[in-house]
């Protein structure tokens, strides 16, 4: 009898959720399809006027791959009152400056970088080369904003001028890596840290065993730290024309040179060089309006944003049929994880797979370029995307690696295997280390009273969360680590043509930037995309090709699904929202904790994975 009644209870419950959804998704398609006859127009189609500036406002992070724009994300940015634009890829940045170079109707370049977070050096550097290419056609670059940031500075600094509010300043403090460490916590609440590594600096798990860095961690992330930083000064120095002192002065430098400006920022910004002039808000859009013209409908300088001009561009182009060898282009951006585990915002190793069997497939395409942006996860999963690259290039076709911020760990273990690999000067690589990960509660379960007790037929059931790992349990989960290492350099040794003692040099879990990984041969070229993307041309003997994503075709069924439940952040921006401003930056930081234990998904419970490197 209880047993139909749960069962009828539990029917009951699915029914209803079946409702839940079905009336939610009704309704957010009502909103998206009134919202559309509403505020929807033919902007696209429309002509761009005979002059105007062209106005790079970016907002969030800079994006190796476009995010799924859902309907279900809309309707949940409206109800939030997030009014601010999506982040943009570097690819749609870098074809908009490109083609507003030689359109006459785009007299003047616009940065507005207000609401950019901060990105990578290494994608920085991307967009200021296309900055400075579009200097070439001889127009201007203004950068305007109340503040700038240390990213937002780096990209304000390829402007011909800098504006700057008189109430604000520029903010450049320099680069850190500092991480939570749980050791003393741990032994407060009674949770057992189990750790099994191989590689000297492969230093994730350092913060569940330790309370503090070890001095080989310290070690090798001031020396990449140090490179980066000094990539950084130096990029500006060259810029501004000014010392790298008036960058990165030193504290009593700082302290100084504010006491002289009475501890005003936007005047010390102004007299280091770092600003060419103080302007109100108002003032700032006088000036552009000066050379484009004043539109009296949005009440500021004749302008197009970027989403807009490319749309309008891109809409009076027609189609023709293709018929010209290309080379394909592949994004992998993210953790690396499995497919039953991933997160619209990591590599599934699944879903990867199916895109280079596409490529090799495509009678197109004659050689692909893998854009690798990752700090590495599952080594599980990172093996199942190597397979399928070996499997492309069985088939005659050269693969091409284009190093992205990072290409560490997992994201290396992806690359080894390449024809050539392009990196960054500032891109993050190497990593080459194993570690496994694994948290019990025993001892904490017994403080409350809580005892585990059973029997099993080997010695190796009833290891687990609860009871602890025994000795013997441990000592295999090592050696599967070591084999794992092992594997790991064999992988490199062969795909890199060197000895597996030289692998051992560079290996250890050691990070390298992209300058020092050419030199110990990790990589073959020091270039961006569009280096790589000739590069493979020429591996495959192609004089005029194409440049062609590969896609998976959709289903109806798919496109559905993807537009209404793809990836959506606005509801925990709501959460963070309603926290008060002063506890936001630690609940930030709690946050990206847990998502960084959230990329544990290996079948194995083994991680070839640099979390450090993220965000640089």
């Amino acid at each position: 009898m209880w047993a139909k009644i749960k069962w009828l209870f539990r029917a009951l419950v699915k029914v209803l959720n079946v409702i839940r959804v079905l009336i939610t998704t009704l309704l957010l398609l009502i909103i998206v399809s009134f919202g559309f006859i509403l505020f929807g127009s033919d902007e696209n189609t429309q002509p761009l006027p005979d002059k105007a500036a062209l106005t790079l406002a970016l907002s969030g992070p800079l994006l190796e791959q476009e995010a799924q724009a859902s309907p279900k994300r809309m309707a949940e940015k409206w109800l939030s009152g997030d009014n601010t634009p999506p982040p943009m890829t570097l690819s749609q940045i870098k074809t908009a400056l490109d083609m507003a170079r030689t359109d006459d109707r785009i007299q003047v370049l616009v940065l507005q970088l207000q609401n950019m977070t901060e990105s990578s050096i290494t994608k920085l550097d991307e967009v200021g080369t296309a900055i400075e290419q579009f200097k070439t056609s001889g127009k201007t670059v203004y950068a305007i904003g109340d503040y700038y940031s240390q990213g937002q500075y780096y990209l304000a600094a390829h402007a011909d001028e800098i504006l700057l509010n008189p109430a604000g300043g520029v903010s450049i403090q320099g680069l850190g890596v500092y991480r939570l460490h749980y050791k003393s916590a741990f032994e407060r609440f009674n949770i057992t840290p189990h750790v099994f590594r191989v590689g000297t600096y492969k230093s994730f798990v350092e913060p569940y065993i330790r309370d503090d860095m070890s001095e080989e961690s310290r070690e090798d992330t001031q020396l990449w730290l140090g490179q980066l930083w000094q990539h950084y000064q130096d990029t500006i120095a060259k810029l501004r024309n000014i010392p790298t002192d008036h960058i990165s002065p030193t504290k009593e430098q700082m302290l100084s040179r504010f006491a002289k400006v009475n501890g005003d920022p936007a005047q010390y910004a102004l007299e280091q060089g770092l600003v060419d002039r103080l302007a109100t808000r108002s003032d700032m859009l006088q000036t552009v309006a000066e050379q484009v013209g004043w539109n009296s409908q949005t009440n500021q300088y004749m302008s197009l944003d970027v989403a807009t001009y490319l749309a309008r561009t891109q809409a009076a182009i027609k189609p023709t049929a293709n018929t010209i060898p290309a080379v394909g282009i592949i994004t992998a951006s993210g953790a690396i994880m499995s497919a039953d585990t991933a997160t619209p915002n990591s590599i599934n190793d699944e879903h990867l797979t199916q895109l280079i069997n596409e490529a090799r497939l495509d009678d197109q395409i004659k050689a692909l370029v893998l854009r690798v942006d990752s700090p590495g996860g599952s080594a599980f999963a990172a093996e199942q995307i190597r397979s399928s690259l070996l499997n492309f290039k069985a088939s005659g076709k050269p693969l091409v690696i284009s190093m992205g911020s990072t290409a560490a760990s997992g994201g290396y273990w992806i690359a080894a295997d390449a024809d050539k690999i392009y990196a960054s000067p500032t891109t993050l690589t190497g990593s080459i280390g194993v570690f496994g990960l694994f948290l019990t509660f025993e001892e904490a379960l017994q403080k409350v009273g809580l005892n585990t007790d059973g029997v099993g037929t080997t010695d190796f059931v009833g290891a687990g969360i609860t009871t602890g790992l025994p000795d013997h349990v441990k000592d295999m989960i090592q050696m599967s680590v070591e084999h794992t290492y092992g594997q790991f350099v064999s992988i490199v040794a062969k795909g890199r043509d060197m000895q597996p003692a030289q692998v051992e040099r560079v290996a250890q879990g050691h990070v390298w930037t992209g300058q020092m990984a050419l030199e110990l041969g990790l990589v073959d070229e020091l270039g961006n995309i569009d280096d790589a993307l000739v590069g493979a041309a020429l591996l495959a003997n192609l004089g005029e090709f194409d440049v062609k994503p590969v896609k998976l075709p959709m289903s109806a069924k798919d496109k559905l699904l993807a537009q209404f439940m793809g990836d959506s952040t606005v509801l925990s921006d709501i959460a963070m929202a309603a926290l008060p401003q002063a506890l936001r930056p630690a609940a930030l930081l709690v946050q990206q904790e847990v998502s960084s234990l959230g990329q544990f998904s290996d079948v194995r419970g083994q991680y070839v994975l640099c979390v450090p490197c993220q965000g640089f």
